[in-house]
């Protein structure tokens, strides 16, 4: 019996096709591993974002926004119902602690004001008011950092009455050094024993003035949006000790020589469109609005019944 011989292009097809067979083995092996290598850079991208986003220069859970005023107060250390304080906003820290804030538009100034129930006069009482900006200012988020940078400030305001000091404060990248206050042009504070709309016994309140833009202290002191840390230091035995925002308890703890504990301050391009009122004002203008509308009323009956025949 005979057998018909392979074609020699048999040969040659079924070589091509082995070749061809490798290559798409080869080829469908090199997509994968691309497909692999994009999936890992996306997942490794996507992390990387995530991990930016969780690293911030402040402590991101407590922000305060500062409202625009079209009023410069009178800094005097008190703080009555009126057009100084108006349109600013107001943050509650500590026991009883209370500062309210604005900024103004000419000239460019951040105003603060700190209030807590303390009425002793003791030697060890302090305000302390810390900043966190960055170099050029403007609209640039705060930099941060474990100690205090050569852009971060620090105002502390130590006892009452005629022995009070005022102590600026410049980060030196570690701490802080004693600086000179900025001018009288730039720079005003008073403090005051007094009543105010928020608390109603006689009590100390620190008022502050600062033009934003100065740079007496070498760089700007804030810029558009900063970080601060705020606290007052009541030293009188059984009183209310440190009060802070943002406090100890929080995490990272709020600490005046960790900028990276401070809390955020945004600015914004309005006054507080739900300024708070007190409430014994609210009451006595309820009362009030309800009095002249039950007159209204009684004048109104009594003009109907005139006018019967």
């Amino acid at each position: 019996m005979t057998f018909p011989l392979r074609h020699k292009n048999n040969r040659k097809s079924f070589k091509h096709f082995e070749q061809n067979k490798k290559e798409l083995i080869l080829k469908g092996e090199k997509d994968r591993m691309k497909k692999i290598r994009i999936v890992l850079f996306c997942v490794l991208s996507l992390l990387a974002i995530a991990l930016a986003g969780n690293v911030t220069a402040y402590n991101a859970a407590y922000s305060h926004t500062d409202y625009l005023s079209s009023t410069v107060p009178t800094i005097d250390g008190t703080y009555a119902q009126g057009p100084d304080w108006l349109e600013s906003g107001t943050q509650t820290f500590g026991t009883n602690g209370i500062f309210r804030d604005e900024w103004t538009f000419t000239p460019v100034a951040y105003c603060m004001f700190i209030e807590t129930t303390d009425s002793t006069n003791d030697p060890g009482d302090y305000w302390v008011v810390t900043f966190d900006s960055t170099t050029d200012g403007g609209a640039t988020e705060p930099n941060g950092g474990a100690a205090p940078q050569t852009d971060d400030y620090m105002l502390k305001v130590t006892g009452h009455g005629a022995t009070a000091t005022t102590q600026w404060y410049k980060g030196n990248g570690t701490g802080w050094n004693p600086v000179a206050s900025p001018s009288a042009a730039n720079f005003q504070s008073a403090q005051a024993l007094a009543a105010s709309p928020k608390i109603a016994t006689p009590h100390y309140g620190l008022e502050i003035f600062v033009e934003k833009t100065n740079t007496d202290l070498g760089t700007v002191i804030m810029g558009y949006n900063w970080a601060s840390f705020v606290g007052y230091y009541d030293a009188h035995t059984g009183g209310n000790g440190n009060q802070t925002w943002p406090p100890a308890s929080a995490t990272p703890p709020g600490n005046p020589n960790v900028p990276n504990s401070w809390g955020y301050i945004p600015y914004a391009f309005n006054a507080n469109p739900t300024p708070d009122v007190p409430e014994n004002f609210a009451i006595v203008t309820v009362l009030a609005l309800s009095l002249v509308a039950a007159i209204g009323a009684v004048l109104l009956r009594k003009a109907r019944t005139s006018l019967k025949p």
